[in-house]
């Protein structure tokens, strides 16, 4: 059986329209909130990496808490790494700041995309868009996974 090319949206916010929306502004806001919002979805990736799932949902973002149930989650989650387990090492490809992404309450988000080594010595792009989510710092309220073509 192989994987599929494309593996569901695991969150509330839809990638694909906020990449479209991201199309027309600049790349970076400022290099520091670039920085912290990468050190923030690596942290949350490292918990997803150990599959501490229902851990990573806590950690998230209260946008993704809302779209989602921590048992979905999971379920979502789980569903969509399994066809490229183990995870290596992840390469960061893309990172952009937005303040107003559809379908998303207005704020600060930063979408990252990293290409990740898996099994098979295959390669996925991994999209992971934190937001500024009040006084808890950067949360991330957006997971996505798709294989490398």
């Amino acid at each position: 059986m192989t994987a599929p090319s494309h593996i569901a949206f695991v969150t509330s916010l839809p990638v694909a329209l906020l990449a479209a929306s991201l199309a027309g502004q600049a790349s970076v806001d400022t290099a520091a909130t670039l920085r912290t919002a990468d050190t923030a979805a690596h942290t949350w990736l490292a918990l997803v990496d150990k599959g501490e799932i229902a851990k990573s949902w806590d950690e998230g973002a209260l946008v993704l808490q809302l779209g989602v149930t921590e048992t979905k989650w999971e379920q979502l989650v789980r569903s969509a790494r399994a066809p490229f387990e183990p995870f290596g090492a992840r390469h960061q490809i893309m990172a952009r700041y937005t303040t107003d992404p559809p379908n998303a309450p207005p704020g600060q988000y930063v979408l990252l995309q990293y290409q990740t080594d898996v099994s098979g010595g295959r390669h996925v792009v991994e999209t992971v868009v934190p937001t500024l989510d009040g006084k808890r710092g950067w949360r991330v309220s957006g997971y996505f996974i798709r294989l490398e073509q």
